[in-house]
């Protein structure tokens, strides 16, 4: 007996004079075959079936088909020559299934089919020839398998292979011969597996390789980066590895690199050929290290470096050139490291500044910025000087910035007040969010203040927006004042007592309607009072000029008679 809601689709697509694409969720095998007019189908999805495994010839009838999905339904097996019949295939998708082998499961080469999608199954191995009746694949998705072997030749014959994504797996070392043969590959993913090592020449035949990522692995040395395969990689992401040391021009043969991630590393210093040869290097992430020396000339090979970020680090202090050859510049982070004193010239050079983040330090001064370049526009310039230990800064200097985030400071109480009560553009922020419980209002819970220092003492300073109290809220019913009942507060000697309206809002609202209704009532009596007057002093008038026509009359009629 067929589903109810499966039954009452294949009902509808029997009226349908063409079907081009037909999605079912769950399904069984049975249904697949009562599908009318599948020879006119060409994109075929089954998502949440019951497909524990597929027989040879199964889609045979869907001979038009071009995109194929079987996701999520169980799938643990496939025969030999289950995909037979699809020789216009181009994507095909097996993902979230049960698969442990991997075949062809055609009789002859499926030559239209790009991209292959077994990411989230059971595959612990790939052996040799794995993908030989698929010869014109551009795309293959193996991620988050269990696969932690990779036989030689597994990719062999897939010359227009250009992504190939490896993520998620077990694999523990980089064989040469893994990507072998794999001219046309643009990008590799094997980041999240357990790769410690990786040898030299395992990339030595991917010269068209662009985008290579092995973040979240385990490796500790960098070797490999030397080979010529990398020479046109443009991103390269090696976070959260365990490399300690970077080598002097390892980096050397990458001179095409745009994006490089070292972060969540264990990196400790960065000397002056480190970096050597990245003249194309944009973006720069060392952040999450154990970084505490950088040399002077550390950076000075990257000139066209946008962005830089070696925050959550250990850094003391910065030479006053390291920026001197980077004029590019636009985000500088050095949030959360021990840095107490900047040069005031260490920005001199850099006219496209848009972000300094500096938060999390112990700086005790921001002379820097009054020594910002001249050609720099200050309105387009975010700064975060907060959590540092700043006493006073040059208010004159910050006045033109587009924010700049001051809160959580040691500042001077004299200082502050003195500044506070000044009208402060909405550019400069000295609060931090506070979390205060009070019985007095609950819209006040979340308030704005600032700390400061006043000889020995702290004091903090509660920032409120008077006008955004409400009154009425901390009144009663007769609009009298309420006391706190623990700590009563005694009223004055005399206390006046003011007589009140009792009219709201809406009464007044009422009665301006009704004195508005009886005047526009008495101008309209005034109106037909008016035309009244007019009517009977017209009739008047009338008359008498009637009577003096009448008198006329028989004087003029004897006049033509004689």
């Amino acid at each position: 007996m067929y589903h109810p809601l499966v039954c009452a689709a294949l009902l509808l697509f029997s009226f349908c004079f063409r079907v081009d694409c037909l999605q079912l969720s769950d399904c069984n095998k049975t249904y697949v075959p009562l599908i009318p007019d599948a020879e006119l189908i060409t994109n075929l999805s089954l998502r949440n079936c019951s497909l524990p495994r597929l027989e040879n010839a199964f889609f045979v009838r869907f001979s038009h088909l071009l995109q194929l999905e079987v996701q999520n339904s169980g799938l643990s097996d496939l025969d030999d020559f289950s995909l037979n019949g699809l020789a216009k295939l181009q994507s095909f998708s097996l993902s979230h299934n049960n698969l442990s082998s991997l075949r062809s499961w055609s009789s002859e080469p499926l030559a239209a089919l790009t991209t292959l999608d077994l990411s989230y199954n059971r595959l612990a191995k790939l052996r040799e020839n794995s993908f030989s009746l698929f010869p014109h694949l551009q795309q293959i998705n193996l991620a988050s398998n269990h696969i932690s072997q990779i036989a030689e030749d597994s990719f062999h014959g897939l010359a227009h292979l250009k992504h190939l994504i490896l993520s998620g797996n077990r694999l523990q070392h980089i064989d040469g011969t893994f990507f072998q043969g794999l001219h046309r590959l643009s990008s590799l993913a094997l980041q999240h597996n357990l790769i410690e090592s990786i040898e030299m020449d395992s990339f030595e035949s991917n010269t068209h390789l662009r985008s290579l990522r092995l973040d979240g692995n385990q490796l500790v040395s960098l070797q490999f980066l030397s080979q010529r395969g990398l020479a046109r990689l443009v991103h390269l992401n090696l976070s959260k590895n365990q490399v300690q040391k970077l080598e002097d021009q390892g980096f050397s043969k990458n001179f095409e690199l745009q994006a490089l991630d070292l972060s969540h590393n264990n990196l400790t210093e960065l000397k002056k050929e480190t970096f050597s040869g990245l003249d194309s290097l944009e973006r720069l992430n060392i952040s999450y290290n154990n970084i505490h020396l950088m040399d002077a000339e550390s950076l000075e090979f990257l000139s066209s470096l946008i962005q830089i970020d070696v925050s959550h680090n250990r850094l003391t202090t910065l030479p006053v050139q390291i920026f001197q050859a980077n004029s590019q510049l636009e985000d500088v982070v050095l949030a959360h490291n021990r840095v107490k004193a900047l040069s005031p010239l260490i920005f001199k050079h850099q006219n496209y500044l848009r972000y300094i983040q500096l938060a999390g330090n112990i700086l005790d001064k921001a002379e820097f910025l009054e020594s910002l370049s001249p050609s720099l526009n200050r309105l387009s310039l975010n700064v975060d000087l907060s959590s540092n230990r700043l006493q006073s800064v040059s208010m004159k200097d910050l006045l033109h910035f587009r924010h700049i985030n001051l809160a959580d400071n040691n500042w001077s109480c004299a200082w502050l007040v003195g500044n506070l009560v000044r009208k402060l553009p909405p550019s400069i922020n000295f609060a931090r969010p506070w979390t205060v419980l009070n019985n007095w209002s609950e819209n006040l819970a979340n308030i704005q203040g600032v700390d400061c220092t006043e000889g020995n003492t702290n004091r903090s300073i509660i920032l409120l927006n008077v006008g955004e109290v409400l009154h009425n809220e901390n009144t009663n019913c007769g609009g009298e004042l309420t006391y706190d009942e623990p700590n009563p507060s005694p009223p004055p000697l005399t206390w006046p007592k003011i007589p009140t309206d009792r009219f709201d809002s809406r009464s007044v609202i009422i009665w301006m309607l009704v004195a508005i209704a009886i005047a526009f009532a008495g101008l309209r009596w005034l109106r037909r009072f008016v035309d009244r007057n007019e009517n009977r002093t017209g009739e008047r008038l009338k008359a008498l000029n009637d009577m003096y026509v009448s008198k006329w009359q028989p004087t003029r009629k004897d006049q033509q008679r004689s």
